[in-house]
């Protein structure tokens, strides 16, 4: 399983080019990141200068670089299909011949009420788009997932979404039930079946991807703000948020800040600034508070993140061979390690995969050819081998989240 390193705060305080930069970096020391954005404005291509799609892409000019912009409304007509056209189902117009006229009203009622807007609930579009990213913090391809988060609002909405979806699901399994004899009969208790298991299935995706979020050996999430005071005020304000749904800052990043020249009008602005700074400071006393300066002209394109992603995190790091956490950055430090990691040891092959929150006793292996696939809490992870193997004998060995594959060649 990847890392996921999240990057949010306030709409236009440089969110997506702190981690454009972070992400550059991570793939110049060696890790294999994907660069993702839920943000609806698409920003991450005009800084990279580079055009990603809704799939990852291959960045040119960074190698181990991939890059994507999620279509949150692409997501959305994959589910909500499924769920209306069950609904339309079982409430055509035969359902006054089965039912009766003062049943079929209240009927009526409920699926009036359970329109478009109410299926479109606050929050749902960050659930898909977390849903998605689910997908590839579990894909072994990866070892850090650099996740440019929509603004505040929107990522607290989705965190927490969890006990909407309570309710929201609920709701529409009730309308299941209420149509379920008439259901049954017009469309059959087959789709009816899959219809509330679509919607089960959502809701505990959803509550996963949470978990994942609120673990600090999956996820950081570092606060970008500037040195203003709405943008201190939101930030006090989501990291006490966050805080209270289990997920911690592991720092601050205080962008543009305004150098210290000699000039009435600029140190005017500094103070004013440094009397903000100072605000965060207190208030995130225990944790680091970077200062970017403010620079004379925009960052984007590759050299321009480049040179952020050093200034921010300091020299590579030296990435060990198996899979050992290490402290990496400089401004805000981040721990991270490799999602996936194969070596040879005295003619067998070891492969290791960082499984956090996985239960030892219901994770299952099996070998198909040169393909190792690794079976764990509803998931399937996929290795690529590389050899053939002599027998299909292997040693499994689980402990600190790490699965441990010893096999023969």
């Amino acid at each position: 399983m990847a890392r996921l390193l999240l990057f949010g705060g306030k709409g236009g305080v440089g969110k997506t080019t702190v981690a454009a930069a972070t992400a550059i970096w991570l793939a110049d020391s060696g890790f294999r990141v994907l660069l993702v954005s839920s943000d609806p404005a698409h920003s991450t291509s005009d800084s990279l200068e580079f055009k990603l799609g809704t799939e990852p892409t291959e960045v040119d000019g960074v190698e181990n670089l991939w890059g994507m912009e999620m279509d949150p409304a692409e997501r959305m007509g994959e589910l909500l299909p499924r769920l209306s056209e069950a609904l339309e189902g079982g409430l055509g117009g035969n359902m006054q011949n089965f039912l009766g006229a003062g049943v079929s009203e209240g009927i009526a009622k409920e699926v009036s009420d359970l329109d478009a807007a109410d299926l479109l609930l606050p929050g749902l579009d960050e659930a898909l788009a977390f849903d998605k990213l689910l997908s590839f913090v579990q894909d072994s391809s990866y070892d850090v997932l650099v996740f440019d988060t929509a603004p505040t609002g929107h990522t607290l909405r989705f965190l927490g979404l969890p006990e909407i979806l309570d309710g929201w699901v609920g709701r529409i399994i009730r309308l299941a039930r209420l149509t379920g004899g008439i259901r049954s009969v017009l469309m059959g208790r087959r789709q009816e079946r899959a219809m509330q298991e679509e919607l089960a299935r959502f809701q505990r995706r959803v509550a996963h991807v949470r978990r994942l979020l609120t673990d600090p050996g999956v996820t950081s999430f570092t606060l970008v703000s500037i040195p203003e005071k709405m943008a201190v005020d939101e930030t006090v304000r989501a990291a006490r948020s966050l805080s209270e749904i289990g997920i911690d800052v592991n720092g601050v990043l205080v962008n543009r800040i305004t150098p210290d020249l000699d000039h009435p009008f600029i140190q005017q602005r500094r103070q004013i600034e440094q009397v903000h700074l100072q605000q965060l400071k207190e208030h995130f006393d225990e944790l680091p508070v970077a200062e970017v300066p403010l620079e004379a002209g925009d960052i984007h394109g590759l050299e321009g993140l480049r040179r952020l992603g050093s200034s921010l995190n300091g020299d590579a790091p030296d990435i060990p061979a198996g899979m050992e956490e290490i402290i990496a950055g400089k401004a805000i430090p981040f721990k991270i390690r490799r999602g996936l990691a194969l070596s040879l040891e005295q003619g067998h092959l070891v492969v290791q995969l960082h499984l956090p929150g996985a239960d030892g006793n219901e994770v299952d292996v099996s070998i198909e050819e040169e393909t190792l696939k690794v079976h764990s809490n509803g998931k399937t992870w996929t290795v690529d081998l590389g050899h053939r193997l002599s027998s299909d004998r292997r040693r499994v060995q689980f402990a600190d989240d790490i699965l441990r594959v010893t096999l023969e060649l």
